[in-house]
């Protein structure tokens, strides 16, 4: 018995149509497509003596800090950066978890930057949790 794209479709909700999350993985300037999907950079790590131990992606502790409660009365544009800000936290911390335990990926900030583009996570899941 093993897991189907169809079970995971059942279990998750996600999409298992749209367009294949594949390409390049850029960790050129991260930093700022993080600023430009949540609205806020994060720090860049300066401590003299010791090597950033996180160059791959921001703790989720940043996360929780910037964007914990989205204000009452905020902008449409800031709602957006808020739920962009969830979904990257949510991706990484419980549907795509990896070893680093309090890191989330920067490899899911270019599907995030356009609500129109059908992506199949659904197929993403699977093979992830196959890798």
């Amino acid at each position: 018995m093993t897991i189907t794209l169809e079970d995971i479709a059942m279990i998750t909700g996600l999409p298992i149509e749209g367009r294949a999350l594949t390409g390049q993985v850029r960790s050129v300037g991260w930093r700022q497509r993080v600023a430009a999907l949540v609205g806020v950079e994060p720090e860049p790590w300066t401590h003299e003596t010791r090597k950033n131990p996180r160059p791959s992606g921001v703790l989720f502790s940043w996360i929780h800090r910037n964007f914990r409660k989205c204000p009452k009365d905020a902008s449409p544009a800031v709602v957006e950066r808020f739920a962009r800000a969830y979904l990257l936290n949510l991706l990484t911390q419980v549907v795509f978890s990896d070893g680093t335990g309090d890191t989330t990926s920067w490899m899911f900030l270019d599907p995030l930057r356009d609500w129109d583009v059908k992506w199949s996570w659904g197929s993403a899941v699977l093979a992830f949790l196959y890798r």
